[in-house]
């Protein structure tokens, strides 16, 4: 906090008053909080360098989105695919999907692989890295 960052690092199961408990993502705490307090950015690390057209880890000539504003964003919405693997938060088209109030709110997220090195320092730090930048215009 004292560096003005405000580290999210996966969401939990939490109570609900109606349906008994409920998966709270931390994709879903990451939009929420960064509106709230009103963030610069978000930085959204994943194990691909950012958003592709397709999985690029089943389709190799899949081609990254280096870059998007909202209302691309929504039109390629409807063509990122669910998580290959159990993921109760819906993988890359869950994540999206709670990013969308976020950068509706004009809060740029940068969208990044980290898995390799000091990706996500340089992330934070605003150097330009590989990855998808999505902003509202």
């Amino acid at each position: 906090m004292k560096m003005g960052l405000t580290p999210v690092l996966y969401g939990d199961a939490v109570m609900d008053d109606k349906i008994g408990f409920t998966v709270l993502s931390g994709d879903q705490l990451v939009a929420y909080l960064a509106v709230k307090m009103k963030a610069e950015k978000i930085v959204i690390g994943v194990d691909t360098d950012g958003l592709y057209e397709a999985d690029p880890k089943v389709d190799s000539t899949a081609k990254p989105y280096l870059r998007l504003n909202l209302e691309q964003l929504k039109k390629v919405q409807v063509k990122i695919g669910k998580a290959q693997t159990t993921d109760v938060t819906g993988g890359m088209a869950g994540k999206i999907a709670e990013l969308i109030p976020a950068v509706e709110a004009g809060i740029p997220v940068q969208i990044m692989n980290a898995t390799r090195n000091l990706r996500v320092l340089r992330g934070l730090t605003g150097e330009r890295i590989e990855g998808t930048l999505i902003e509202k215009a």
